[in-house]
């Protein structure tokens, strides 16, 4: 089995090249500047420039694309969109609209063009072909995808969509898809976008990818704590019989160590309410069986900004800082293969 598994963040995409024939250890990795970090790079050397900008391409995450493009609005330059490039802005085109971008294909001549797309895979293969390197068959990837909700908060209806697959059942494998629901708009652009290049794959969130690879660290023990401090999103969950059995995801910005102590602390007790979270910022919190703080054999934590949790007193104690394959930032990249794996690996495509 060969996968290409992407786990594209706020920050970073961490790119792994998994061949079972080879050890973990020395497979083939890069860590990289994620696609909407790289395009806001491009739209502020375009604002130096005094040029204006036209996005086109499929939907992608927002962060510091977003920024960028406020930013290059506000020093009086056009920011141009097609529609599906606008969505990456906002689900709501009219809130898009008055950002001041101009949404359409009609940029002047001399507008900067950059194409949108969270999976750069011409990218990827030309960077690994540079080694000799070849590309596998199968393409994994990950993104935080907050769905398409016009009209109402994505954070909410972000949240009650992992709640529903908790309810279902809460295998962390299934957490993955060949065919996202239409809801997760990222997960289901990447998709289209491999399926034109006939190219197996399938799509997963980068939440659940990091906490299920996080549970690869041989230290695991079940009932554990797992928690996933990424640069934009904080999420954390109670895994028991390989089932994600509560959650809560908050912003990283809005949490220090004690602060997501005390939330996750209330999580495994079960008295975390998604109302609680959600009026203080976060997406929400979901509990299907209250395991106990008392009963946990084990707490990890994972993800970029893992330091907010190591190295000082919390409710969670001394948690292991979890390192599958020997490094942590592929964490996510190994919940993608691991998910292939459990789904029955060449059998699922």
């Amino acid at each position: 089995m060969s996968i290409l598994a992407v786990d594209i963040g706020a920050g970073t995409q961490d790119i792994l090249l998994f061949n079972e024939s080879m050890p973990l250890e020395g497979s083939f990795k890069m860590v990289l500047p994620s696609t909407t970090v790289m395009l806001a790079e491009r739209i502020d050397r375009a604002r130096v420039d005094g040029l204006p900008v036209l996005l086109e391409g499929p939907t992608m995450g927002g962060g510091a694309i977003t920024r960028a493009v406020l930013r290059h609005i506000e020093a009086g330059l056009d920011v141009y969109a097609t529609e599906t490039a606008a969505l990456s802005l906002n689900d709501d085109l009219t809130r898009v609209e008055g950002m001041g971008v101009l949404i359409g294909d009609d940029a002047p001549a001399g507008a900067v063009v950059l194409e949108t797309g969270d999976l750069r895979l011409d990218l990827i293969s030309q960077s690994f072909g540079l080694f000799g390197i070849e590309m596998p068959e199968v393409v994994a990837v990950a993104v935080q995808d907050h769905g398409y909700s016009p009209g109402r908060s994505n954070r909410q209806a972000r949240f009650e969509q992992m709640a529903e697959m908790m309810i279902k059942g809460g295998l962390l494998e299934d957490f993955a898809y060949r065919e996202p629901p239409a809801f997760f708009s990222r997960m289901a652009a990447v998709s289209t976008c491999l399926k034109e290049k006939d190219i197996p794959s399938f799509v997963m969130d980068t939440g659940p990818a990091a906490i299920l690879g996080a549970t690869l660290d041989p230290r695991y023990r079940e009932p554990a704590l797992v928690v996933n401090i990424g640069n934009g999103h904080t999420i954390a969950g109670v895994v028991k019989d390989g089932r994600m059995v509560s959650l809560f995801e908050h912003h990283t910005s809005l949490l220090d160590r004690m602060r997501i102590g005390v939330l996750a602390k209330a999580l495994c007790e079960g008295t975390l309410s998604n109302e609680a979270v959600f009026v203080n910022g976060g997406h929400g919190a979901h509990v299907e069986e209250a395991v106990g703080i008392d009963r946990l054999r084990s707490v990890l934590v994972t993800g970029p900004r893992r330091h907010k949790l190591l190295g000082g007193l919390s409710d969670l104690g001394d948690p292991i800082s979890a390192a599958p394959g020997g490094d942590m930032m592929i964490a996510g990249s190994l919940g993608l293969v691991e998910a292939w794996r459990r789904r029955g690996g060449e059998e699922w495509r």
